[in-house]
């Protein structure tokens, strides 16, 4: 049967707004840096967020420029937040920009992955123009910012403000690669224990997943599941490559389940 279809408006001040544990899940959607075949990944996308959507869960799309481009090509990027609880955010790797973006920065170093590697004024201009490439594409509002491998200092808040509409971020608290003190971000975490221990649906196994949730619903904490869009597809090599088991699908599946059964009580 197919699901019906609503005009949803999802905002990020709304989320996470209730009392007590609140369940949403992130992608980070990539570009060809991670994803071999962002074809394929992207024909499941959909049905991700058919699930999450029809289990009362927000998705929050962090967007590269290639996959922004990849979303109009295929008339997505309009689409994707009237049909299903989708919130957009702005999600940058430099060093696997699109060729019109990087074409205007002569200074990128094509092995410098982090953002926060750059100072200020080569920040700047790399969000300017990423921020304007995604929303040309209709990749918009662009709510949130989380950088690629939760890249971001001070420079990358200061420059965000001046160029751009956002003023939330999100990344793992206990990740190195984050050093923001700017009071005029709101943060919303990816749920996790550690540097390595966060609640990601490609990593670990189903069994611990299950056991982070139980403790997250135990500890009536906000809860933000993580992964990314190269998991998408459940034939892509990561899957024999790594050892897993159980799609991102059924992962999330299994997790919205458990969290009905728990908070049912």
């Amino acid at each position: 049967m197919e699901r019906a279809k609503n005009a949803y408006d999802c905002r990020i001040q709304d989320l996470f707004s209730g009392e007590g544990f609140e369940l949403a899940v992130s992608i980070d959607c990539e570009g060809t840096n991670f994803d071999r075949d962002m074809d394929a990944n992207m024909d499941y996308l959909e049905a991700f967020l058919g699930r999450a959507t029809d289990a009362g869960v927000a998705t929050l799309l962090f967007v590269t420029p290639l996959y922004a481009a990849k979303l109009a090509e295929r008339g997505l990027a309009e689409r994707l937040p009237r049909d299903y609880r989708v919130i957009y955010g702005l999600h940058i790797h430099p060093e696997n920009l699109a060729p019109q973006i990087a074409a205007k920065l002569p200074f990128l170093r094509p092995d410098e992955e982090f953002l926060a590697g750059y100072g200020y004024e080569e920040q700047a201009r790399i969000i300017r123009l990423c921020y304007a490439y995604l929303r040309e594409r209709g990749v918009c509002p662009l709510q949130i910012y989380r950088g690629g491998c939760f890249s971001m200092n001070d420079d990358t808040a200061k420059a965000l403000i001046e160029h751009t509409d956002i003023r939330w971020e999100s990344h793992n608290p206990y990740r190195e690669h984050y050093s923001a003190r700017s009071p005029a971000f709101k943060s919303v975490h990816v749920y996790a224990l550690s540097r390595d221990e966060e609640l990601r649906l490609e990593f670990f196994t189903l069994d611990r997943l299950k056991a982070m949730l139980e403790g997250a619903v135990a500890a009536k904490a906000k809860t933000l599941a993580i992964t990314h869009s190269y998991m998408l597809n459940p034939k892509d090599f990561h899957y024999a490559r790594d050892g897993i088991a159980e799609s991102v699908h059924e992962r999330l599946q299994a997790l919205i389940e458990l969290r009905d059964r728990l908070v049912a009580g």
